[in-house]
């Protein structure tokens, strides 16, 4: 068993998608950057989450690490399961997700003079829209919509309640936001059926796709509002639209010009991060933790800004050694 999946590991690195790779990388690279001084003072208010209502390229992280967990999902679902059988991938991808959501509970377990607690984050919101979406793999892209839209408008009639303020004031939306950011995975999951139709639906998938998300987004904003905060209707539409557009400008870049430019077919900037993009959210967790430890939350950004860039080139130094010994860590 173990030799097999070894071999399997493998096998998928020989087949990743490059651009894939990148997206994820970049990814990685952005949230280590805004995660070094996110939670000080002196921070501008255009490198900070926004508001109530509002968006700025902070409140998009989050989604983007939705989308890129969607991406690969049904491919690596498929290549499993042709080689292992069904119920074997579907346990593999079960027992991932659980992980997500128990590291993510120790990593933000919260412990005073009364007891301990258990917050919510990034990794539980993960975790918990890996299993909403996965018994939808195998269903016509249609279904996965309408799974989607269902979702997403039933969170909104829920912010139509006094739930609202427990949303508001929780992290990532507390349990309560788990249609949300389902919602979120099913409809990113929606866009990814591009990637298994061929390279002629890509296009229409991502691009044109993304770019209808993204205008009902817009649309819907001026009477429902767009907000992080609650994770309304017009930001999950806003910000999964701009995911898909930019992946399919990725994937223009990184799978049609890479048969025609060896520069970007050796791209070694991002991908190196992306390969290991689980691991480095790790490493890069307990070092920011540790700054936050020992710089005092009113330290001027003139500190902040250059400590952000110099965590995020230690952990791009890392990525670089680990794909040039060729380490990859599969969860």
């Amino acid at each position: 068993m173990i030799k097999e999946e070894e071999k399997d590991t493998s096998t998928d690195q020989n087949r990743r998608i490059l651009s894939i790779d990148v997206f994820k990388g970049l990814t990685i690279l952005l949230m280590v950057f805004l995660n070094t001084f996110h939670p000080y003072d002196d921070v501008p208010a255009w490198s900070k989450h926004a508001g109530e209502y509002g968006l700025t390229y902070v409140d998009l992280v989050a989604p983007f690490f939705v989308f890129m967990l969607a991406l690969n999902m049904k491919i690596s679902y498929r290549r499993r399961a042709e080689k292992f059988g069904k119920k074997r991938v579907v346990l593999r991808f079960v027992r991932r997700f659980l992980i997500f959501i128990a590291i993510g509970l120790l990593l933000t377990i919260y412990i005073d003079y009364d007891g301990f607690y258990f917050r919510w984050g990034t990794l539980q919101v993960l975790g918990f829209s890996g299993l909403m979406v996965l018994p939808l793999l195998e269903l016509k892209p249609f279904v996965k919509l309408t799974f989607a839209i269902v979702f997403m408008v039933l969170h909104q009639l829920i912010l139509l309640t006094p739930a609202s303020v427990i949303i508001y004031d929780s992290v990532e939306g507390g349990l309560l936001a788990v249609l949300s950011w389902g919602s979120m995975m099913i409809l990113s999951s929606f866009l990814s059926e591009g990637l298994e139709k061929g390279k002629e639906h890509v296009k229409h998938y991502f691009l044109y796709g993304g770019l209808i998300c993204l205008l009902i987004g817009i649309g819907t904003g001026f009477f429902l509002g767009v907000s992080r905060s609650y994770i309304s209707l017009p930001y999950i539409l806003i910000s999964v639209g701009i995911a898909s557009m930019l992946y399919y400008l990725l994937s223009f870049i990184f799978e049609e010009w890479k048969t025609n430019y060896n520069f970007v077919k050796n791209e070694k900037i991002f991908s190196v991060v992306g390969k290991n993009a689980f691991i480095f959210y790790l490493i890069h967790m307990l070092i920011a933790f540790t700054i936050y430890s020992i710089f005092p939350f009113d330290t001027p950004s003139i500190i902040l800004f250059p400590l952000a860039i110099v965590h995020t080139a230690f952990i791009w130094l890392l990525a670089y050694f680990m794909n040039k010994l060729e380490i990859y860590i599969v969860i």
